[in-house]
């Protein structure tokens, strides 16, 4: 990836409040995606968009405020992938494939945000990030909930959803970790949900849609 460093050569730009503190989060994924969390810092943000040093610190606390704005961030538009080809008139079976495929592309295009979201702690409570988790799940939760109602499930929404969400999150980290092999084929989202789809769906309904 080409980076193009030159602070000096940076006009200090005016933004508007709520605006600056988006483009400071957009900053702030580009080098998460580059360098990691460790390499990711308030000053490296603001130095990335030409604002103050201090200019940062007006919406973000610290290192850890921020890291927490990325993650909630990421499972919104996580949700918003997951759902984005949903269709009340597919079948059960098809829905939650198209969900499962979300999934696996948010993952695949955003690993190291992907990461962050799933395996960073906070230093302290962070309502919102547990809120904005529960409501990326919520959609596979009324999924599933329809097809119960449809009889289509042999287990419970809460287990269905366990098992279909433990395969999917597995192979999406295999997926960004490199750690996956489909023959000559370079692995991608589409073919790793192909082989998963088949064993998921047949463990959690009776029949197939």
């Amino acid at each position: 990836m080409i980076k193009l460093h030159c602070p000096m050569a940076i006009a200090k730009k005016a933004y508007h409040h709520g605006e600056l503190r988006e483009s400071l989060l957009e900053a702030a994924e580009l080098l998460l995606e580059e360098d990691g969390p460790g390499g990711l810092s308030l000053r490296k943000v603001g130095r990335r968009l030409g604002v103050t040093p201090g200019a940062p610190y007006r919406h973000f606390e610290d290192k850890d405020a921020l890291l927490a704005a990325l993650a909630v961030r990421g499972f919104e538009r996580l949700r918003e992938r997951m759902l984005a080809e949903e269709d009340g008139s597919a079948s059960g079976e098809e829905r939650m494939r198209q969900a499962g495929l979300g999934y696996l592309e948010f993952a695949s295009a955003h690993p190291e945000l992907f990461r962050l979201m799933f395996g960073w702690m906070p230093s302290r409570d962070v309502p919102e990030l547990c809120e904005a988790g529960d409501a990326a799940f919520a959609g596979l939760r009324g999924i599933l909930e329809d097809c119960e109602q449809e009889g289509l499930l042999t287990k419970s929404v809460q287990e269905a959803g366990l098992m279909a969400w433990s395969a999917v999150h597995g192979a999406a980290f295999l997926l960004i970790d490199e750690r996956l092999m489909l023959g000559d084929q370079e692995p991608c989202a589409k073919g790793v949900l192909a082989l998963l789809h088949e064993g998921i769906w047949s463990g959690i309904a009776g029949r197939r849609t």
